[in-house]
């Protein structure tokens, strides 16, 4: 299918490809070792980042799609029980956690082929579809995302995460991609 992009859809495309080139180019040329190296105090390494990034991606364009299941979807949200759990250091944040089979070439490929379905979704869904919110302390209640607003989040989070990849790139080479 071949579709004619409006000027809405190349920016949002451009700026989440620019980002994700700014993640990729932070980890171009480190080895395993590297990209599963804790640089400061915080459990992050640059391989965890792409994992998170794709997985994040990935769950926020299934749930702008309506896909069940995604981002929680009616799991019911026990925030007590979350603080009770930070409060008592029993909370384990798996997103950053990686297996022997999370070698940074398969999270790269794995990342590549979200990214080019979510492409997919930008050239192509109604940018103003909505989806209701899960039920979460930090999302308002009743609220509602449009695709066009996940895209945004989106591009945010990478750009985010990417500046984060930098500072620990930085620690443990000394090299800097952005800056």
């Amino acid at each position: 299918m071949t579709t004619t992009l409006t000027r809405e859809r190349a920016d949002l495309l451009e700026s989440l490809r620019r980002h994700r080139a700014f993640l990729r180019q932070t980890v171009a040329g480190v080895t395993e070792e590297q990209a599963r190296t804790r640089s400061t105090v915080s459990e992050l390494t640059l391989a965890s980042l792409i994992k998170h990034v794709a997985d994040t991606e990935q769950g926020w364009i299934d749930f702008a799609l309506g896909k069940p299941g995604a981002m929680g979807g009616d799991v019911e949200f026990d925030e007590e029980a979350m603080r009770a759990a930070m409060e008592s250091g029993d909370f384990v944040d798996t997103r950053f956690q990686l297996t022997d089979a999370d070698t940074l070439p398969a999270l790269l490929e794995h990342y590549d082929r979200v990214a080019a379905a979510t492409d997919e979704v930008v050239a192509t869904a109604d940018l103003d579809a909505t989806q209701p919110l899960p039920s979460a302390p930090w999302f308002e209640p009743g609220a509602t995302y449009s695709v066009r607003r996940v895209i945004l989040h989106v591009i945010a989070e990478t750009s985010q995460h990417a500046g984060h990849a930098d500072i620990i790139r930085e620690a443990i080479d000394g090299a800097k991609t952005m800056g």
